[in-house]
């Protein structure tokens, strides 16, 4: 199978949740089972591509509490896998992101860059790369 890694900029708000929701699709435009097949899915975010710090590190080993960390602060969310754009219900190919306002709050404000990828053993399958520029809050 082959594939082209998606080149893809995002915008967050620096104190409001962030979701990003993807689905990944075989060559004839149908989700693949990805939980059930093996696969988990990282993401991270970083000031650029040689920083050895992450301002966001999400994972689908667990959701919720641990699922997501903000530099070195703990955060809620993380990475769901095989559901639907609500988060929830089965979507193959489903993947759900997302880190909660509090998560948010300790992010800084700027451009960052992101690297998406699904895993499998020892095999890692990027999916999207880009910008991840976070836009300060106002209201305090």
């Amino acid at each position: 199978m082959s594939y082209n890694t998606l080149s893809y900029n995002l915008t967050a708000n620096k104190g409001t949740d962030f979701i990003l929701f993807v689905r990944y699709l075989d060559s004839n435009d149908i989700g693949v089972t990805l939980s059930n097949a093996g696969y988990t899915a990282a993401m991270q975010v970083r000031r650029h591509s040689s920083s050895t710090s992450t301002i966001l590190d999400f994972n689908s080993n667990v959701f919720g509490q641990s699922g997501v960390t903000a530099g070195n602060t703990g955060g809620s969310g993380g990475i769901k896998l095989d559901v639907g754009v609500t988060g929830s219900g089965s979507s193959g190919g489903g993947i759900y992101i997302e880190a909660n306002a509090n998560t948010m709050s300790n992010v800084p404000a700027g451009r960052h860059f992101f690297e998406l990828d699904l895993l499998k053993g020892t095999s890692t399958l990027r999916l999207l790369e880009g910008r991840f520029e976070v836009t300060g809050d106002i209201r305090r």
